[in-house]
């Protein structure tokens, strides 16, 4: 295989939790604390007539030149005060929701500019990664007996609380939407697709967006089309540490076999797509409807898909965004040789908490609609003998395709599940379905859903 080397651990880079915050002498913060103690020190002045020079503050920290006077040790009390309180409040504020945040802006412009500085959304987009509050779940709703209409929520991830805490959302296309692939989430961004006819064109003909869409803030840009139609596509986003730089990842695995397999990745910053080469000797893997995954799962700086090689293995392709090497996450061979009497198979590689997976669902119809999930998690990265068998479910009524979504604290799985000859799908647990489910609907509804976490960042600031 072209540019192969071993996995990417040498290059684990994650996503915007994991890096590590930026200098922070750079942000808005410390820039305030700085005019906020010279105007401390100013106001001390006119009555001393007296001046100290602006760099002694710096960093959040008061220096100053040796002085016998009370009056100096006053001053430097009072900018320390005022340091302590912008530490004490930032804190605070990082730990308040997007829609809290956004109102607060009104405040004063010192808050403002604050909530608009690039540390503080770090800081904040850490502490709603792992806060159970800011976890939330798009989905999206066809009614075939309505006109092809799609309905936009978003609710909590709690097993209780989601019908109660779901909220509508308009569309980001200004089109009336009649396809819509939502692909994948990273830092709170959702990169979706929406083919749609114009709002003041009655013609057939089609428009197609692929927009990057920060749900929190309802902010949203138009992306550049790669070569290939997006809805032959499937697609990752992901954060390049090296270059400080959003990519998009899109491989044509779901067209037809006439075409060759094509990659193409788009930098945020440069706004143009740009083709490399598929490693060679890689065939693409076919799953039940398309190829088995609805995104590229992204994990330690690396694109991941299924593949299979010449002489018949299936094999996990990894892409390093940074280097632009391949690499291979190898599987074990009980993984995904089954019995041949299987009638459909559904297989693809995702990531749950950190860890990257393989599931697979089997489909046996002579033993009455016999069907079987598997779910494989690895352990420690890169390393084949820490596969282990997470998940098995095994049931007749058990949907032709089951893909994983999110899992919950106590390790329960939500999937998203379809059946063949039927258009409607719907999201359940090893438990049983999960929140929005009505039994008199399904038949004619198709839903989507992708799990991403509250953040400030903003889609408009990274091109």
């Amino acid at each position: 295989m072209a540019q192969k080397k071993k996995g990417v651990s040498s290059h684990r880079h994650g996503n915007l939790a994991n890096r590590k915050a930026p200098n922070k002498k750079k942000s808005i913060l410390n820039t305030k604390i700085i005019s906020n103690g010279e105007e401390a020190t100013q106001k001390f002045n006119k009555k001393k007539k007296k001046s100290i020079r602006p760099y002694q503050i710096c960093k959040g920290k008061s220096i100053v030149e040796p002085s016998n006077d009370n009056t100096d040790q006053m001053q430097i009390d009072q900018v320390i005060r005022i340091y302590l309180q912008d530490e004490i409040m930032m804190d605070i504020l990082t730990k308040l929701p997007v829609q809290s945040l956004l109102r607060f802006k009104c405040v004063s412009e010192f808050w403002n500019s604050l909530i608009n500085d690039t540390y503080f959304r770090m800081k904040h987009y850490i502490h709603s990664k792992n806060d159970q509050n800011s976890q939330k779940f798009l989905i999206t709703e066809s009614f075939y007996d309505k006109d092809d209409v799609y309905n936009f929520s978003t609710s909590s991830l709690s097993m209780v609380q989601v019908v109660e805490d779901e909220q509508k959302l308009d569309c980001p296309s200004s089109c009336k939407p009649t396809n819509v692939i939502l692909f994948c989430s990273c830092d709170g961004l959702v990169l979706i697709f929406v083919s749609s006819r114009g709002l003041y064109d009655s013609s057939a003909r089609l428009y197609e967006e692929l927009l990057l869409w920060n749900l929190s803030t309802r902010e949203s840009i138009l992306l550049p089309h790669p070569e290939f139609r997006v809805v032959y596509c499937v697609c990752g986003l992901g954060y390049d540490a090296t270059s400080e730089d959003y990519k998009i990842l899109a491989i044509n695995l779901n067209a037809d076999d006439s075409f060759n397999t094509s990659i193409e990745v788009l930098s945020l910053k440069s706004g143009s797509w740009r083709r490399i080469g598929y490693p060679t000797g890689i065939q693409r893997v076919s799953g039940f409807r398309n190829c088995g995954m609805d995104y590229l799962a992204f994990l330690h700086g690396a694109f991941h898909w299924l593949g299979m090689t010449l002489s018949g293995y299936y094999t996990t392709i990894s892409f390093n965004i940074s280097n632009e090497v391949y690499g291979e996450v190898p599987l074990l061979e009980k993984m995904y040789h089954v019995c041949p009497s299987y009638r459909y198979i559904d297989r693809g590689v995702s990531v749950l908490r950190g860890m990257l997976c393989f599931y697979s669902t089997y489909n046996y119809w002579e033993m009455g609609m016999d069907c079987t999930f598997m779910l494989w998690i690895m352990k420690d990265y890169d390393v084949r003998e820490s596969w282990t068998n997470f998940i098995k479910i095994r049931d007749t009524n058990l949907f032709h395709s089951a893909r994983p979504k999110y899992m919950f604290a106590d390790c329960e799985v939500l999937l998203h599940c379809k059946r063949l000859g039927c258009v409607c799908s719907k999201f359940t647990t090893s438990r049983g379905p999960f929140g929005l489910y009505c039994p008199q609907c399904q038949c004619v509804t198709v839903k989507q859903g992708i799990v991403y976490v509250e953040s400030l960042i903003s889609p408009k600031s990274l091109t």
